[in-house]
């Protein structure tokens, strides 16, 4: 059994839009929601280690049919969870979608933990119906960096733990990135490592037993001073007089609300 602290952070991105005769106005917001778990212990389920995985459950307190996740799953229909994940346990930066393949007009959720269960905001409940994380596929908080199509981290991605110097089909296509791990990444607004440059170290940190997930999200690129879709090539370290990102500072407590647009 594992005792469940009393309080985590589930953060939703809510897609709104809005017509006129004249052109169609898409909005994203970004928003921290705090998902209140019980303080008794439930039985099952949170891992002694750095284990990269989520286990969603069809009812709160970790009820119900459930599914324990390790890789990206593209459409939960095939594993007949789409739609009824309501609690979860699991370690690592997990993504959320209400359509499958992380389609780019999905409305997104997410969960940034470590060996942490609990019920999820009713805005993120019996909605998602594909999901995939972000980091390395070989570490928990190995250094890596996703590169996302859309903001909020939709899309198609492109992703790596080495210097790239294109970017293949997202070239020119960048919306939103996450960095993870405790090394700097330079971004590139040419390719071969050429034109505007920023830098980008984790600035945020979950942690639990001594288990540290390091990283910082980049809802959109007006955020590093970028134009959108100006990312070309990326460089492992710190290349750049812009720097974004310092000391990792935990996450917990906090409220965000802004337009990521």
């Amino acid at each position: 059994m594992s005792s469940l602290k009393s309080l985590t952070t589930l953060s939703v991105r809510l897609l709104t839009k809005r017509k006129s005769t004249m052109k169609t106005l898409t909005q994203a917001y970004y928003v921290t929601f705090f998902v209140l778990a019980s303080t008794q212990s439930w039985k099952g389920v949170a891992g002694a280690d750095d284990f990269r995985y989520l286990t969603g459950y069809a009812g709160l307190g970790l009820s119900g049919i459930h599914h324990q996740f390790t890789e990206y799953t593209p459409d939960l229909s095939t594993v007949q969870m789409d739609n009824t994940i309501e609690s979860a346990c699991g370690t690592g930066f997990w993504l959320f979608y209400d359509a499958t393949n992380y389609a780019m007009d999905s409305i997104s959720c997410s969960w940034h933990l470590v060996n942490h269960c609990g019920n999820w905001s009713t805005y993120c409940q019996n909605m998602v119906s594909s999901l995939r994380y972000a980091g390395s596929p070989h570490g928990l908080n190995n250094n890596y960096y996703n590169l996302y199509e859309g903001t909020s981290f939709r899309g198609e991605e492109f992703r790596g733990d080495e210097d790239a110097a294109q970017l293949g089909d997202l070239d020119l296509a960048v919306s939103s990135l996450i960095v993870t791990g405790q090394a700097a990444w330079t971004f590139y607004t040419g390719l071969d490592f050429t034109g505007a440059t920023v830098c980008v170290y984790a600035d945020e940190t979950t942690t639990n037993s001594g288990i540290d997930l390091d990283f910082a999200r980049i809802e959109n690129l007006s955020e590093l001073g970028l134009p959108d879709n100006s990312i070309r090539s990326v460089a492992r370290g710190c290349f750049s007089e812009r720097v974004v990102g310092a000391a990792p500072r935990s996450h917990a407590g906090e409220e965000h609300v802004h337009d990521a647009n």
